[in-house]
């Protein structure tokens, strides 16, 4: 690989990200279909200060568009730019400003965690003395002091990972690309990750995240694509997302599920009612508004009590199982 010059690229760009009609070099084959690209005509536009997950329906797909992102893998046709610099389809360039992170073993299994940050931020003009208490701080607000003396070699490939995300939002890079789509990441390390996020976006920073969870891109993320058989399904803020796919209203607790749902099928035919034990689960497919009023007052018609009825806040797991179920992805 060759790296670029770092010829000071003014920051003045707003589209870190700008990508159209981008196809790979990569291509899979179904049992009697014809040989398709891995990613076809993805298009996918990140401005400065986002947080972006990239979901979908394969691990490969996924990894390989961070790839092309970074400028790590050719792709075969349409455009692609990074911090809007043009990028060859072929010729690999490693640009000075993007923090890849495809693996764990960028950490030093020699030092503890504190240690490493100082040392991956040796080129700091802060004072080193200063420098370790910002660190530390910083290491004790994003929910990690139990570890921040922890020998690195003792640490989670997980554990390693967030601490070189911590290490990405200390450094001069522009933007920075989490290309670990495979790793399943725990509630405190969900909570550092979106910590470190926040901090990142008020630097001016842009990250891109692959992953498959939707509790990640709930807690950490602004925007998110959603790729399904090479092709984007989805891109934009997680809200429209939750808005667009997330059809559940209300969930409906009661011993006799089963017959309340007959009913109120019958009352209100605009609404999907699914049965699942003693959970009815109310969904609106329409596009008018949810009326939970008008649920609530068939269910007092029908003359049965429910033992609870809970509300939907809209969630992005509900939203990918909806797309899944939309494109037939259930398993």
């Amino acid at each position: 690989m060759k790296r670029l010059k770092a010829a000071d690229h003014a920051k003045t760009y707003e589209n870190v990200v700008y990508i159209e009609n981008l196809s790979s070099n990569e291509y899979f084959q179904k049992n009697g279909e014809e040989a398709a690209p891995v990613l076809r005509d993805i298009s996918l536009s990140v401005k400065k200060g986002q947080c972006w997950g990239i979901n979908g329906d394969s691990l490969f797909s996924i990894k390989i568009l961070l790839e092309i992102i970074s400028n790590i893998r050719p792709y075969k046709d349409g455009k692609c730019s990074l911090l809007e610099m043009g990028m060859m389809r072929s010729k690999r360039v490693i640009l000075p400003h993007v923090f890849y992170i495809g693996s764990p073993g960028m950490v030093y299994n020699n030092m503890n965690v504190l240690e490493f940050l100082m040392f991956a931020t040796a080129n700091s003009k802060t004072d080193k003395v200063l420098q370790q208490e910002q660190i530390f701080e910083s290491l004790i607000n994003i929910g990690l002091k139990k570890i921040s003396m922890s020998p690195v070699r003792s640490l989670t490939k997980e554990q390693k990972a967030v601490i070189i995300l911590l290490t990405a939002a200390y450094s001069s890079s522009d933007f920075a690309v989490f290309n670990l789509p495979e790793y399943s990441f725990d509630d405190a390390l969900t909570g550092a990750m979106s910590k470190i996020a926040k901090f990142m976006s008020k630097k001016g920073k842009t990250l891109l995240i692959g992953t498959q969870s939707p509790d990640l891109i709930e807690t950490v993320c602004t925007h998110t694509a959603y790729i399904v058989n090479g092709v984007s399904a989805y891109t934009g803020t997680v809200g429209e997302f939750k808005k667009k796919y997330d059809r559940i209203m209300m969930k409906i607790s009661d011993k006799n599920a089963a017959d309340l749902a007959k009913k109120l099928c019958t009352m209100l035919p605009e609404y999907d009612f699914s049965v699942d034990e003693d959970i009815i689960t109310v969904r609106n497919y329409s596009e008018e508004e949810d009326n939970v009023r008008l649920v609530y007052e068939k269910i007092a018609e029908t003359g049965f009590a429910p033992e609870k009825v809970k509300l939907n806040p809209k969630r992005v797991k509900y939203a990918c199982e909806e797309i899944k179920r939309q494109y037939d992805l259930q398993k």
